[in-house]
């Protein structure tokens, strides 16, 4: 085998996995509510749970109408090698409405980091209590 297969072939591999990391997003459906997650570009925030229930996919929450809880890890990068950070922030609201388009917005100042809900006109509605953080 010649040194451009030796290289070709594991790049080839390694396109396939990351294409199937990155499907498409499903249609929301209309009966329940939608929640798109927004994050800063050093940070990756994700669904984790809903209502205590673990979700199968981390890039939305989609919610029935009414009173739940979303559980969201969010990993932010550090300047350094060792200084990733691996947080929990929850966000308790109780009038998701059958058809809503909601946004969870992360932003940071330092290390301090902030998660808040927005409906679809950018409105703030809810945030997260507290965002936890240790060293990962």
């Amino acid at each position: 085998m010649n040194a451009k297969w030796r290289v070709l072939i594991p790049l080839l591999g390694m396109l396939g996995l990351l294409a199937g990391c990155a499907g498409p997003m499903p249609k929301p459906d209309p009966s329940d509510a939608w929640v798109g997650l927004h994050e800063e570009p050093d940070a990756v925030l994700m669904a984790a749970n809903l209502d205590g229930k673990r979700l199968n996919d981390g890039r939305y929450f989609e919610v029935p109408p009414g009173k739940h809880r979303l559980d969201m890890t969010l990993i932010v990068d550090g300047v350094g090698d060792n200084d990733e950070q691996n947080c929990s922030a929850r966000v308790d609201f109780s009038q998701f409405k059958a058809g809503g388009h909601y946004s969870l917005v992360e932003t940071s100042l330092g290390d301090d980091y902030t998660v808040k809900l927005e409906d679809s006109k950018g409105k703030q509605i809810g945030h997260a209590s507290d965002v936890t953080c240790m060293p990962g």
